[in-house]
């Protein structure tokens, strides 16, 4: 099929205005962040229990969702719940060592 030359029927500042406005819509696409997967949260979990010597335990899942964040995810859906379920399942498979002292057996 052939491209229509629109330049034809429309202005041209108002033909560049569509087309940046088209532009714009593109890349504001390509910028929106994925979400976490189960594994990238593991990994996040894994990784602020190495940082979490000495800190305090009601940090610890805002350390978790700024680990996940500097990676380029949104955090908008993972629940502090489901981190602190990650971090037992963890600690209670041998993965990581409880830093934290929280999980009881």
């Amino acid at each position: 099929m052939d491209e229509i030359d629109y330049s034809q029927y429309i202005p041209e500042d108002l033909l560049e205005e569509i087309e940046e406005y088209e532009r714009e819509i593109r890349k504001g696409r390509r910028e929106k962040k994925n979400y976490p997967s189960s594994r990238d949260i593991v990994l996040a979990v894994k990784e602020a229990a190495l940082k979490a010597r000495g800190l305090h335990p009601d940090d610890f899942p805002r350390l978790v969702l700024e680990i996940l964040e500097e990676k380029g995810f949104d955090t908008s859906f993972v629940t502090i719940k489901r981190i602190w379920r990650v971090y037992e399942k963890l600690v209670r498979n041998g993965v990581i060592p409880d830093t934290l002292g929280v999980v009881v057996y």
